[in-house]
């Protein structure tokens, strides 16, 4: 019940701290092959103007993609790949009910659904836990007192192996996030029931890749490794396009 001929639709679930921009450059390299993507804002992420003193929680985040899937996959029947960055294969992996794969809609004689997950240097946890349980407090973050905390030197840490004055143009343009977010804990690991590739980025200063191949075993995911730090959409934006649909093909 599902259009296999056609190209799927990818759902990128952008990382913390970032705004959306920074991964332009990786819709268009996927626009220019043929895929159309479409990446929603993150209510963690908004600006001060919209913010709520801090509360947004990644269950916030997990409703707003939600919501987006249910356009795609419910009114418009599409088979969608979700993409995952960093921060967002919590959220993506929250976010992904079981209704909404193309396995069980396929059941009920439905079209459309998600089809895949796409993890790329992506924290992965299990239902129950939160990132503060798992991981404590990060020497990393420079937590406010508003409720909102922000990444130290991501110059080094995101952006570590772009040329320096691309690195500090978006270093100085990272975003403050809801400290929520790491208390919040997930009630849903969409990965136990979605097939799932783990792109390891294997110069990553953020997310080692020691802690990406424990990930990518937790989700029991088909492992691809490129040779790139934390934000592969910026430094390798067509190779990273290529490696995603190579992994949907099965040519990787």
């Amino acid at each position: 019940m599902s259009n296999t001929t056609a190209k799927p639709t990818f759902l990128l679930v952008q990382g913390s701290f970032q705004s959306p921009d920074v991964y332009h450059k990786l819709t268009r390299a996927l626009a220019e092959k043929g895929y159309p993507a479409v990446q929603p804002r993150l209510p963690s992420l908004t600006n001060p103007e919209e913010f709520d003193k801090g509360s947004k929680s990644l269950t916030d985040d997990a409703l707003a993609i939600k919501a987006e899937l249910e356009k795609l996959v419910e009114q418009q029947k599409l088979d969608v790949v979700v993409l995952m960055h960093s921060y967002g294969g919590l959220v993506g992996s929250e976010a992904v009910t079981q209704d909404l794969t193309r396995d069980w809609r396929v059941q009920q004689a439905k079209m459309g659904g998600v089809t895949h997950l796409f993890f790329f240097t992506a924290f992965i946890l299990e239902e129950g836990q939160s990132v503060l349980d798992v991981f404590g407090e990060s020497p990393n973050n420079d937590i406010k007192s508003n409720g909102r905390f922000r990444v130290k030197d991501a110059g080094r840490l995101l952006y570590g192996d772009l040329p320096v004055e691309e690195a500090q143009y978006w270093e100085s343009r990272i975003v403050d996030q809801s400290y929520a977010v790491q208390e919040t804990k997930l009630s849903r690991a969409a990965y136990r029931y979605v097939p799932s590739t783990y792109l390891i980025c294997e110069e990553d200063q953020a997310v080692p890749a020691a802690y990406q191949k424990i990930f990518a075993q937790l989700a029991n995911a088909t492992t691809l490794r490129m040779k790139t730090g934390h934000s592969p959409m910026l430094s390798k934006p067509s190779e990273l396009a290529d490696v995603i649909i190579g992994a949907l093909q099965g040519n990787s």
